[in-house]
């Protein structure tokens, strides 16, 4: 490893510098060094299209449970950026026998750093591990590896979305969208650098992948007001989605997400195949994972057409189905909320009868809008407002059949109309 910082500018050098003094200061540091594009060289500062490469570092510390320190390093982190200005601050922390570990099996992104990075700190507690080289087809084969594990499985939470915002699970849907977005991120890191962070903030995965591919740059858009918004919930999936009861995003939501999800992994997909074919040629690649197809895609059952009275039927019933569904799994979690048994049980049947509840409604939605009859604000506030599984049902019937909304309230001949 090298340990001048010379061939950087003197304000570069005095903030780097000034970075690694905080973090002996502050923590056990066993190495600290920078690495990427300002330990090459080859930084960049473009004003005009806002993009400023990193100050790459990785501290080396003594044991695994002071690496997963989160909070600490997240506030090591924070401070470091302070220190940094307005170049972005990338902190990542290993223990050493994990490094060397990595060193070993011939891990490029650790032997990389060990062959470009530069030493900022060294304890002199403890010595790398000498790295075994690996040669192009070693790196093909380890690149095939993860690129078809990580990129398959992004798939499989991407298809997982769909079925859960087709049951109504908006929650549910956004958590796995999430992870598909994670796990594509994942495929890309691994097989351009060797090495995925631990890390599931997905903005910052974003911003490391942009640079490896021209075709990364435009994934997930977040230039716009609307797109930071939709984002945003995207990145919330991860944590809000699981544990808060306040989280809320429309199919109309998930249904943008995934599309742009989607566009990821074509994007991911097209970058992933022309690196792999540069280790030894595109004709020893071989298969790869292809992009899900968009019929993929588990919104409500699509409605059929209202000429054919039978398939219209079904439909009916497969929507009815899925508030049933919704209503035992809204139960199940409201129950596990309230600790003891009898709130368990009482909590159960809460969530039960308001899951079931809401899916009965946008069932009876989805068949009006089939039918292309107009919803008012007054009907739409009566049925909202409707606590009743029975009357809902009666609704639901009847929407297969009537000519305008209003209908639904008029009571059948010899019957009074439920309220």
């Amino acid at each position: 490893m090298k340990t001048s910082l010379d061939h950087l500018p003197e304000g570069k050098r005095e903030r780097i510098t000034a970075i690694a003094a905080m973090l002996q200061a502050e923590a056990a540091v066993e190495l600290v060094v920078l690495f990427g594009s300002y330990a090459r060289g080859g930084w960049v500062e473009d004003a005009e299209t806002g993009y400023f490469s990193d100050f790459d570092i990785l501290v080396v510390v003594a044991t695994e449970e002071l690496a997963r320190t989160v909070g600490m390093w997240s506030s090591l982190g924070q401070r470091a950026q302070g220190i940094a200005g307005r170049t972005p601050v990338t902190l990542i922390v290993h223990d050493i026998k994990e490094i060397n570990h990595e060193l070993r099996l011939g891990q490029y992104f650790f032997i990389d750093i060990l062959r470009e990075g530069v030493l900022l700190h060294d304890s002199r507690r403890f010595s790398l591990a000498s790295p075994k080289a690996l040669t192009s087809p070693d790196r093909l084969k380890l690149g095939l590896v993860n690129f078809r594990y990580w990129f398959g499985s992004a798939n499989e939470f991407w298809r997982g979305s769909g079925y859960f915002a087709g049951r109504g699970l908006g929650p549910h849907a956004a958590f796995l969208l999430h992870q598909a977005v994670e796990r594509y991120f994942s495929a890309t890191l691994l097989v351009f650098t060797g090495y995925k962070p631990k890390s599931h903030n997905i903005e910052e995965l974003a911003k490391e992948a942009a640079p490896l591919h021209p075709c990364l740059g435009g994934a997930l858009p977040r230039t716009e007001d609307e797109d930071k918004r939709l984002f945003d919930l995207l990145k919330r999936g991860y944590i809000d989605a699981r544990y808060s009861k306040s989280y809320r995003i429309t199919l109309d939501e998930l249904r943008i997400l995934r599309e742009r999800v989607l566009d990821l992994a074509v994007r991911v997909r097209q970058a992933c195949a022309e690196k792999l074919a540069s280790f030894c040629g595109a004709e020893a690649v071989g298969a790869l994972p292809e992009v899900p197809a968009i019929a993929d895609v588990g919104e409500l059952p699509e409605a059929p057409s209202v000429e054919d009275p039978g398939a219209f039927q079904a439909w009916r019933e497969a929507l009815t189905g899925l508030s049933y569904e919704r209503g035992k799994h809204d139960g199940t979690t409201e129950g596990f909320d309230r600790g003891s048994q009898a709130g368990f049980d009482r909590g159960k049947q809460e969530g039960f009868d308001s899951g079931q509840l809401a899916g009965q409604v946008q069932a009876l939605w989805a068949i009006l809008a089939a039918r292309g009859i107009a919803v008012d604000a007054e009907v739409r506030a009566k049925v909202e407002a409707c606590r009743e599984p029975d009357v809902l049902n009666q609704w639901i019937a009847r929407a297969v059949s009537i000519a305008s909304a209003a209908e639904l309230f008029a009571a059948p001949p010899g019957a009074s109309a439920p309220s």
